[in-house]
């Protein structure tokens, strides 16, 4: 079956009209403002089909019959959100799966599918009829932070806004760690529609080169300090780096607490001794400590 289905122009036609042409065009004939031939021939509609329409017949909708049932779709689709909400959301390979299963477990054999299993038009077909889901890139997330509640968020923020009270914006102090490379990638996943950033919990293993960033609340960065996957740090890799950036490698090419420590003595606490006051540096990473 293609994708977009074109019909032949000898075939017999069906449905050359809108919805709002065939509403109108009713409306009219009842209102005696129109006989059901003068209708016809204004707004482009067969006669029988208006007959059969004041007449509430034939009220199936042309065409091969649906592989699932309407009450099956519409649990699918409350799934897909669901499971969306959960920030486990579903891609269409287990959309595919999910219809296999019912249709396995009703007894029923779907001959148009392969053993059950729909393909990718069917899933085509399916978004199309179901509007209220839509395939969307994810992004990944941790268990951690999505076990942070909003509690936990505003007993921080308070504690921490006590703290910073009295220190001057230049001496407040942040450092990250981000890597380049060890991205499992972004993948299509079922939503509702409407929601513009899915997300998706995805635990990964983080294997190559890392930054660590480190900056105050004036904007003002100490120098980079990069962390190579290697056994060996080759000194062509220390060439054409911002001024004062410091290297060093690792077996993960993640930051460890030898080369947290290295970070924290060669880089950051030399400018915090140049300071005059009380300083704070905060930092996601809790485990080089």
């Amino acid at each position: 079956m293609p994708r977009e289905y074109k019909r032949a122009s000898s075939s017999r036609t069906y449905r050359d009209y809108s919805t709002e042409k065939l509403d109108s065009a009713l409306k009219l004939i009842r209102a005696k403002k129109k006989t059901q031939r003068n209708a016809a021939k204004h707004f482009k509609i067969p006669r029988i089909t208006l007959k059969y329409k004041l007449k509430g017949e034939h009220r199936l909708p042309f065409g091969g019959n649906k592989a699932l049932i309407d009450e099956a779709e519409n649990a699918i689709v409350q799934c897909c959100i669901a499971m969306s909400d959960y920030v486990f959301p579903l891609d269409t390979y287990d959309l595919r799966c999910i219809v296999k299963s019912y249709l396995d477990k009703s007894g029923c054999t779907e001959l148009r599918f392969k053993q059950n299993m729909p393909g990718i038009e069917w899933t085509r077909s399916f978004l199309k009829r179901n509007k209220n889901i839509s395939l969307r890139f994810s992004s990944n997330i941790s268990k951690t932070k999505v076990s942070l509640s909003s509690e936990t968020i505003n007993e921080f923020f308070n504690h921490i806004s006590k703290e910073l009270d009295s220190i001057p914006p230049s001496n407040i102090w942040n450092y990250d760690e981000t890597n380049l490379t060890d991205d499992p990638g972004t993948k299509k996943v079922l939503c509702k529609s409407g929601c513009i950033y899915p997300h998706r919990i995805l635990n990964i293993s983080k294997v190559s080169t890392s930054l660590m960033y480190c900056g105050n609340a004036l904007g003002e960065l100490l120098p980079p300090y990069v962390v190579y996957k290697a056994e060996h740090l080759w000194s062509t890799w220390t060439e054409g780096g911002p001024s004062g950036t410091r290297y060093n490698r690792s077996k993960s090419g993640w930051f460890d607490s030898v080369i947290f420590d290295d970070w924290f003595f060669q880089l950051a606490l030399p400018t915090l001794k140049r300071q005059e006051g009380k300083k704070v540096l905060l930092g996601e990473i809790y485990h080089h400590i």
